[in-house]
This record gives structure tokens, sequence and C-alpha cells, in this order.
């Protein structure tokens, strides 16, 4: 998570201001867990009990246009959102849902060569795994987590 300094420059330099709805929304993300919006306000409204699932929307896309949360979401899954990291890329549970950072470096040179293959220029990649995690590896098919 970045620190308070930088939070506020970026809001600065954006022409937005920390407001308690978007501090309270940062401090949610802080843990570098991926939340849904749902679990966000539920944090949020442990300091801010009035604050409304709207409102926690409204937050989070200010602050992913200014670089301070990332959404992610894979095939089958709900939108999560996490602290803006470094670059990083997801291993996801296809039975849990969890999801986990992983950090990549090749992902970049493969993605450009076949970028450069087709003729796709200025590229960027987000490389999601799917598969069972550990704890999910010995549950039979058909039961429940």
């Amino acid at each position: 998570m970045q620190d308070t300094k930088g939070v506020d420059a970026g809001l600065l330099q954006s022409r937005y201001r920390l407001t308690k709805q978007r501090a309270a929304t940062l401090r949610a993300l802080e843990d570098g867990r991926h939340l849904s919006a749902e679990e966000i306000l539920e944090r949020v409204r442990a300091q801010l009990p009035g604050v409304s699932l709207g409102t926690i929307y409204r937050t989070l896309d200010i602050l992913r246009s200014i670089g301070l949360v990332q959404i992610f979401s894979h095939a089958g899954g709900a939108a999560k959102y996490e602290a803006a990291l470094e670059k990083h890329h997801h291993l996801v549970c296809t039975r849990c849902g969890e999801v986990i950072n992983v950090s990549v470096n090749e992902a970049l040179a493969l993605s450009q060569t076949v970028a450069q293959e087709h003729g796709f220029h200025d590229v960027d990649c987000a490389l999601v795994v799917t598969g069972r995690c550990a704890r999910c590896t010995d549950v039979p098919a058909g039961a429940n987590t």
C-alpha cells in the first residue's frame, strides 16, 4: 500500500482531495486482499456507518482513474478490487475463489512477442492462471468448501 503522502500527492495531482470516504476505502484495501465492492462496503461501514454501496462504487472509480486502486475480474467471478501495487499477475483457485498475487517477469516479454506477430503495439498484459489451490486439491469434485 502506498503511504499517505503518496496518496495525498496522487489525489492532489488529479484534482481530488482525500475525503474520509476515500481514505476509508483505501484503508479497507491496505492488507493487500482482493475484495468485492460489498466486502469493501462492510469494512468502510465499520468506520463510517452511513456509507452506501453507490458511494463505494463512485469512490473506487475515482481511485482507479488516478491509479490508486486496480480492478481484477476473471471468467465466472465477481469483480475484485485491490490497492495499486507493483505490476503483478494472479493465481485464481477455481474452487474457493482465492486470488494470489504473483510476479511473472517473463509474461510481458511473451505477450510482446505474440503481439508483434499480429501487428499489435503498446502492449501490456495481465496473466491469470487458474487451478485449484493447495487447500482445495484434496477436496472431492462434488464437495462444498
